[in-house]
């Protein structure tokens, strides 16, 4: 008993293996195609010459021969095709660019590991920024390259229909896309075509000739004269599937002749009738079993045992290859098939005519087979189409309170298939609905809105029925959810920190929710991965939504601490706060070794700002050993991006200490180009590039990339690049003696710095802007460069404290006007002269207390604590100045 349980439990554990590679790779397998195929070379020919375009496409019926013939020019050609054969399911964007992605690095090995982090925006408002990543990664894969998307009608959703001819469009020269269709596309192809980019086959191309059926049934064994072949052309209009179904039906009808004289009738009426006559050859228990398993879309042994009930299942699958008409294999090793689509749709229309079998129970029984064996996504999948919500239900409650392995478009499309009726009656899955709707900026911001009216709609009649604890639950999940929906749908901190507060007063002991997937391409920085609004993460808005947030996430899934403090710590580092951030970090990186999976998103990035805080504190030797060591576990983990980001941060850090080498020896291998199309996901990347361009002084090419990258990050709303990119184009300006442009540029760099309060930004901008900063300081304090859209003054003196420096500028000002306003100095010039605070009060004829407010504004611009420390700095700052004046005159 025990040796039968453990062989049960062995075969269930391979069927799961082997399913977990078919549901995925057999899609991306180039179909295998009979010995005996009639060759089609007049075809082959035309579809050669077209791959000078960017764009094949094969529009025709069912039957036609779409797939086999483009099988066969791949296989006569020797092209490297990556093949995805298409279902409804591929509707959900990121589903259907993973399977692209797959079919890409089965050919060119290492792609899929460059874009799996961007595939989820595939989904959502981002597609255009990711779609650009997956276009730039394909552009440095080598050869020509074929991609053909079979099936292609099946793809019904309007956005990825947008997605799919956005990404043809910007197609790389040296790669070509195949689409077969029953129907056209959902996108105009006629402009391509009259550019010579796009080629077109349809039905009539498609036809089998006279010649080319003589040649089929030769092949195939069965001797029909000249008329014969005419005439079943001729009925069947050149369709090959009724070719071939008429062949079978010749072959098992003793009255050949007679059968070619009633063969009449279009397409439709043919296919019907061939297949309702094959069907009819076959036994019963044959048809018996067809129609159980016709609800799977693609089957072994096993599964069909499960859902037929049929113990012989391998025996009858083996029969039905032997047809070579009804299955199509997905495997080398022959266990794993689909039905040929043309009898997939017979099959399901009989099921639907039958009056015995209950389609019901059959998508039942795959679902239990698929859950036993731990193939979640295949069971939910099954249940949803047996309309067997509660099965979906419970399987899909076990996963609460966790992040699953699915990104937000799978969780947002099974719960949607549930009525709002039933899912409101389980509210962690309802509003776990909404939330997939608008997480991670998936974008459907109205759907969820809608969905909360519903629901408050919904607990207005049934609250009453509830206990206590479950209206108060209710409550907390749809706060949180209108906290998502600040957060991602309006990018407002303040009002998401609102709705939390109300989430922990109304469930102390936290809320169940499923979260999807929710990674964004691997960043260099949490905080540059979302979109802050002017003013959206200023530090009276961003720090007490944070605590607000940590305190939930303790509660709701202690996991996300680590990007939430690793995230915070950035932000304090751009405010300036060292010490702070410092403690965040540390705290977030210990979370981050409790992470499963994916742990790199916030590696990086803790990596990353350790570095920078090393360099900030005067170690640029300690900064170094974290980034290489960093290098040396991503190549250990096998994340090549991972390394690179890494790489780039040494290179920017290199840099700014003065060594320009290893730029320039990036630059040679990076790849990149300033013509090339930029994702916001790939901002870090080129703003490096263009540091290099303007390093090598080719300043035109420098100038088009930066104000194409100051573009996107406005418009992405990503004001740390922002405010960096202004700063690179006022350096560059000043290069060009361009300086009154210059300072212009630069004060947009402090007004998109100051909204968020990223003192650090500029700070780390380093010498390159010290000077202008200076100069740009000692125009505001003239009165110039004011107005209520201005950075202030007291910002500027407040970076210029930051580097340590009173950078010289026109005239014989002292070096800390820069820094102090001119009643500050007043008071300074008190300290210095060792007055106390009553005394220089009198002498400035003000009181006391504003004495005492000037005081620790000076205190706290110097970066010190008392009168000694600050009459030291002063010293330290004059003398500085003095140096580089001396500098610049030599």
């Amino acid at each position: 008993m025990k040796f039968e349980r453990r062989k049960r439990m062995r075969e269930r554990l391979d069927d799961a293996a082997d399913l977990r590679e078919p549901l995925l790779h057999t899609k991306l397998n180039v179909p295998r195609h009979a010995a005996a195929l009639v060759p089609r070379v007049r075809l082959i020919e035309q579809l050669h010459d077209s791959l000078n375009g960017k764009l094949t496409l094969i529009c025709a019926p069912a039957g036609f021969g779409k797939t086999t013939l483009v099988s066969e020019w791949i296989s006569y050609g020797s092209l490297d095709a990556a093949w995805i054969s298409l279902d409804a399911g591929d509707n959900a964007g990121g589903q259907f660019w993973r399977y692209m992605a797959s079919a890409i690095d089965g050919i060119r090995p290492g792609y899929m590991e460059e874009v799996k982090a961007m595939l989820p925006l595939l989904y959502a408002d981002d597609v255009e920024q990711a779609l650009i990543l997956l276009l730039n990664e394909l552009n440095r894969q080598s050869g020509r390259i074929l991609l053909v998307l079979d099936d292609f009608h099946v793809i019904q959703e309007q956005k990825m229909i947008q997605a799919a001819a956005y990404f043809i469009t910007h197609l790389p020269p040296h790669v070509h896309v195949c689409l077969m269709s029953r129907t056209e596309p959902g996108f105009p192809v006629s402009r391509m075509e009259a550019q010579q980019l796009a080629f077109r086959l349809t039905a009539d191309d498609l036809r089998f000739t006279a010649q080319e059926a003589e040649q089929f049934f030769q092949s195939i064994h069965l001797q029909l004269d000249s008329v014969e072949t005419s005439a079943i052309v001729r009925q069947t209009e050149g369709w090959i599937t009724g070719l071939k179904l008429a062949a079978l039906s010749m072959r098992r009808t003793e009255d050949r002749h007679g059968f070619i004289r009633q063969f009449t009738g279009d397409n439709r009426h043919v296919k019907q009738y061939l297949l309702e006559e094959v069907w009819s050859l076959e036994t019963i228990r044959m048809r018996k079993f067809l129609l159980k398993c016709s609800i799977l879309k693609r089957w072994n042994a096993s599964l069909c045992r499960a859902v037929s009930g049929f113990a012989d299942s391998p025996d009858l699958i083996a029969d039905l290859e032997r047809s070579h008409l009804f299955v199509v294999p997905l495997d080398a090793r022959g266990k794993w098939f689909r039905f040929h689509h043309l009898f997939s749709e017979f099959l399901l229309q009989q099921l639907e005519l039958d009056g015995e079998e209950t389609p019901a129970l059959l998508y039942k029984a795959a679902g239990e087979w698929c859950r036993e064996r731990r193939l979640e996504e295949e069971a939910v999948e099954y249940f949803l189409q047996g309309s067997h919500y509660e099965s979906a239900i419970a399987l899909l409650e076990e996963m609460s309170s966790k992040v699953v392995n699915w990104d937000w478009s799978n969780l947002g499309k099974w719960l949607s298939s549930i009525p709002n009726a039933i899912l409101l009656e389980h509210p962690v899955l309802f509003f776990s609905y909404v939330n997939s709707l608008v997480a991670e900026d998936a974008g459907d911001t109205g759907k969820a809105e809608e969905l909360m009216r519903e629901a408050d709609a919904w607990f207005r009649v049934y609250s009453a029925e509830m206990k206590e604890e479950q209206r108060h639950l209710f409550v907390a999940m749809a706060h949180y959810v209108r906290g998502t929906l600040m957060v991602f749908g309006h990018h407002d901190l303040q009002r998401a920190r609102e709705h939390y507060e109300k989430v922990v007063r109304y469930a102390p002991d936290g809320i169940r929710i499923i979260f999807g997937f929710p990674e964004k391409p691997l960043q260099p920085e949490t905080i540059k991965t979302y979109k802050i609004g002017l003013g959206h993460a200023a530090r009276p808005i961003a720090e007490p939504y944070t605590m607000q947030l940590a305190e939930l996430y303790r509660s709701v899934n202690p996991i996300f601490l680590a990007r939430l403090f690793i995230n915070y710590a950035e932000a304090l580092y751009y405010w300036n706060d060292l010490e702070q951030a410092e403690a965040y970090l540390t705290e977030g990186m210990k979370w981050v070794e409790q992470k499963p999976t994916a742990a790199e998103y916030e590696l990086i990035p803790g990596w990353i700002l350790q570095a920078r805080l090393r360099v900030a504190a005067g170690s640029l030797f300690e900064a170094t050993a974290i980034l290489e060591a960093g290098m040396r576990r991503m190549k250990g983990m096998d994340i090549p991006r991972g390394v690179e980001l890494l790489d780039m941060e040494l290179i920017r850090l290199q840099l700014r200490s003065g060594n320009s080498a290893p730029l320039r020896d990036w630059m040679i291998r990076c790849r990149l180009n300033s013509s090339d199309m930029v994702s916001v996901y790939e901002l870090y990347d080129y703003e490096l590039f263009a540091r290099a361009l303007m390093l090598e002084g080719r300043w035109d090419e420098a100038s088009m990339l930066l104000d194409k990258l100051l573009y996107l990050a406005e418009s992405e709303m990503r004001p740390i690049d922002a405010a960096e990119i202004a700063s690179m184009r006022s350096v560059l300006m000043l290069e060009r003696g361009e300086k009154r442009k210059a300072l212009q540029q630069l004060e947009e760099a402090l007004r998109i710095s100051e909204s968020n309060g990223f003192v650090r930004v500029l700070i780390d901008e380093g010498t390159a802007v010290r000077a202008p900063l200076a100069e740009l300081a000692a125009a505001k304090q003239r009165g110039y460069y004011r107005g209520r859209e201005a950075a202030s003054l007291d910002f500027v003196r407040a970076i210029l404290v930051g580097m340590e420096t009173g950078a010289p500028f026109a005239g014989e000002m002292n070096p800390l006007d820069t820094v102090l306003t001119a009643r500050e100095m007043d008071v300074f010039q008190g300290l210095l002269d060792h007055l106390s605070g009553r005394q220089i009060a009198d002498k400035l004829h003000i009181s006391y207390e504003t004495v005492k407010t000037h005081r620790n504004r000076i205190y706290g611009k110097l970066g010190v604590k008392n009168r000694d420390e600050a009459v030291r700095r002063a010293q330290e700052i004059g003398a500085q100045a003095k140096e580089t004046e001396q500098d610049k005159k030599q």
